[in-house]
């Protein structure tokens, strides 16, 4: 399930048809999609836990693979704007949360940046699927005695040795994300969103004044 911001200003309603206010609906909606973007291009705290900085090279948070970011959308209609993802983890990132691997299963986290190369390099998000092209291409495995670290052991070189072991992935059983909101209508939003409405209902009004008078 995705996340959305909608906002449908209740003060205003009644002071003009709502089919009058389709334009400043989607003017309001554009403008709840550009405010999620610049969130999340300043970086929404708290800060990326050290492993996940390593990963991702980077400490501003809910930025990776734009995935999220460009999955924002912004839909309006007559009476309502919003500013929506359809992303699944869109929820969890927004409101925080506690993931849990599936009875008797692991959470696979990627242990570093190599790991993310790999990724890319195979192409292949997934573990299973990243394991699989490893193997392909002379890469053995290991876990260390916890079963917690799962290590790749490189394939042998010219000299028929193989070189030096490296975590490749972190096995969990619940990993806690904290709340980092990027869809809400901050104060500032707020105030800009109803100066396009209040410029719009004005107007109206103003227009009825004058049918009537004429």
């Amino acid at each position: 399930m995705g996340v959305r911001v909608l906002h449908v200003p209740a003060k205003l309603s009644g002071a003009v048809d709502s089919g009058n206010l389709s334009e400043s609906m989607k003017r309001a909606a554009a403008f709840l999609k550009s405010s999620a973007l610049r969130k999340i291009a300043s970086g929404v705290p708290p800060p990326n836990a050290p492993l996940t900085a390593a990963v991702k090279k980077g400490t501003k948070t809910l930025q990776d693979r734009g995935i999220l970011r460009n999955s924002i959308a912004s839909r309006s209609t007559e009476a309502r704007a919003e500013a929506s993802t359809n992303i699944k983890y869109a929820r969890i990132q927004q409101e925080g949360g506690t993931v849990k691997a599936q009875s008797g299963k692991k959470l696979w986290i990627p242990a570093g940046a190599k790991t993310r190369e790999l990724q890319r390099k195979y192409m292949a998000a997934k573990p299973g699927d990243l394991i699989k092209e490893m193997r392909k291409h002379g890469y053995v495995f290991a876990k260390n005695k916890s079963g917690r670290v799962f290590y790749a052991i490189p394939p042998e070189g010219k000299n028929g040795k193989r070189g030096t072991p490296f975590a490749l992935f972190i096995l969990k059983d619940s990993v806690e994300i904290p709340a980092r909101p990027f869809l809400y209508i901050s104060e500032a939003d707020e105030r800009f969103i109803m100066g396009i409405f209040d410029g719009a209902v004005t107007e109206k009004i103003q227009e009825r004044i004058d049918r009537n008078d004429s």
